[in-house]
């Protein structure tokens, strides 16, 4: 069942009818070429809960809620087919209410600023980038994820204080994305807790690594399922799936 015209153009509206998938950003309305009275539309209302039993991501929620506003995304006809592929087994509900969410913010930002859509939706795309450099830096350090023999205390903590760096740098690259910022502050803050506290006292190292790796784990969860973020090797271990 295909959302109501008056609700699929409130989601198109809400979109400024720019695709939501932050991978693809696509126009999909403007100007029929052949003649000035008609107008081209690629572009549809898709459901993040599926309609109807044996459809993508289908859950029982009811009619009125499936049929909600709250429930579609904006897409264009491509990406709309991407995401019910498989029974919508790739591109779970939590994505595509981030890709929702994230884009809305978008949209309302402009509208306050009153700036042009096309340099910053470049922009907002590279933020999902900044995401996986921020997934990267902490796949890349053994202190993540090897067993505490395999560490020096020193060259850990030497390591903790880089990764720290490197999130720093991470967060100045962020633009118009509260989400991922508070999510790369929250990591840093895990970063600076455990430097604040050997810095004292590191006899207890490993305990606050142990603490630390669960911090991680939380916000790595977060960047793969908000931002679609590639998690891969020892590091897996570590997320709080």
């Amino acid at each position: 069942m295909a959302f109501s015209p008056k609700v699929a153009t409130l989601i198109a509206y809400r979109s400024g009818y720019i695709c939501n998938n932050p991978e693809c950003n696509v126009l999909t309305i403007g100007p029929a070429t052949s003649d000035p009275q008609l107008s081209t539309k690629k572009g549809e209302a898709a459901h993040i809960v599926g309609e109807k039993p044996g459809a993508a991501r289908y859950e029982d929620i009811g009619t009125a809620q499936v049929g909600s506003a709250e429930n579609g995304l904006w897409l264009c006809v491509a990406c709309h087919t991407l995401i019910d592929k498989n029974n919508g087994v790739d591109h779970k509900t939590s994505e595509l209410r981030g890709w929702k969410s994230s884009h809305e913010e978008l949209m309302s930002v402009l509208l306050r600023t009153h700036r042009s859509p096309l340099p910053l939706v470049r922009r907002f795309s590279a933020n999902t980038k900044v995401a996986q450099n921020m997934v990267d830096t902490l796949s890349h350090r053994g202190v993540m994820f090897q067993p505490y023999v395999m560490e020096d205390p020193t060259a850990a903590i030497a390591s903790i204080k880089q990764i720290r760096l490197r999130l720093l740098r991470c967060l100045r690259q962020i633009d118009l994305d509260n989400r991922l910022r508070d999510i790369c502050n929250d990591l840093i803050s895990a970063f600076r807790d455990l430097m604040n506290e050997t810095s004292r006292d590191d006899r207890y190292l490993n305990s606050y690594i142990d603490i630390l790796r669960r911090r991680c784990g939380l916000s790595l969860y977060r960047l793969e399922h908000e931002y679609g973020c590639i998690i891969t090797g020892d590091i897996t271990a570590i997320v709080q799936r």
